[in-house]
């Protein structure tokens, strides 16, 4: 099949030549602006083996599969966009870093989702907020936040942003273990479900949630939870404090504090 499978270690992996030869691949590619369909049918062929033993990269070959369709000459060029060249950027990640990364957790791990987080994103003068094992965050819409379609700001974006900043406070927390995200958005859970949107914006926050889940191998599930079961995000997201404590007794009595380099997204 093109793979080692490891018994003794429990991973599967790209032989050293495959791994080798795809590096070379994908740095060719990193700064290209066209190329010919049947190059590009080559490297998703290339990336189709891969994503035997790195199953999280399958999204990412979507957005590339797509600039191949109704295009019939194997000697067209195709105009290469940003979001191709963030995808590869991504793949090359994927083989540096995470290339014969087991592929189970733990045996011992719970076989359905024990820990859960909680978020809510409330537009206009509110802001979002995060729960999770009675740790919690909250902040408010800086302008380069607020809703708008020329900046790619939709209530999408703004419900999976307080799940990009759960991820990057506490994954190590989540490390090897199954998490389930509760979500008000029903479109948002279908995007975390896919780990893919059509937007660029969104596909940012996916890259990075993506990323801090082989970094700290852990997985996720997304669920719609209605707007009325989840009170405790929907008050942090309110500034309802007094509603939260109510809700939340056992809460840290301080918030976790977000890094002001994770509002740049």
């Amino acid at each position: 099949m093109g793979t080692t499978l490891d018994s003794v270690r429990m991973e599967a992996r790209l032989p050293g030549d495959k791994l080798h030869n795809a590096r070379l691949m994908l740095a060719s590619w990193s700064s290209k602006r066209s190329c010919r369909l049947h190059d590009l049918q080559s490297l998703i062929g290339t990336l189709h083996i891969a994503c035997r033993v790195i199953s999280p990269g399958r999204p990412f070959m979507q957005r590339i599969i797509n600039l191949t369709r109704g295009v019939r000459n194997l000697g067209h060029f195709i105009s290469l966009n940003q979001e191709f060249r963030k995808d590869i950027l991504m793949w090359q990640l994927f083989l540096d870093h995470w290339n014969g990364v087991s592929l189970f957790l733990p045996p011992f791990t719970e076989p359905s989702p024990q820990i859960h987080l909680f978020t809510d994103a409330f537009t206009g003068a509110f802001g979002y907020g995060g729960f999770f094992n009675n740790l919690w965050f909250q902040g408010r819409w800086p302008p380069s936040h607020q809703l708008n379609p020329a900046t790619g700001i939709s209530i999408q974006w703004q419900e999976l942003y307080p799940i990009y900043l759960a991820c990057m406070l506490w994954a190590p927390l989540w490390a090897n273990r199954r998490i389930c995200f509760h979500c008000d958005n029903q479109a948002t859970v279908a995007i975390l479900s896919a780990k893919s949107s059509k937007i660029p914006r969104i596909m940012n926050l996916v890259r990075l949630i993506t990323l801090h889940t082989l970094k700290f191998n852990f997985t996720f599930s997304a669920k719609h939870v209605p707007g009325l079961d989840n009170g405790i995000a929907d008050s942090l997201s309110r500034f309802q404090m007094a509603r939260f404590h109510l809700l939340a007794p056992d809460a840290s009595p301080v918030p976790c504090q977000i890094p002001h380099f994770l509002t740049k997204v």
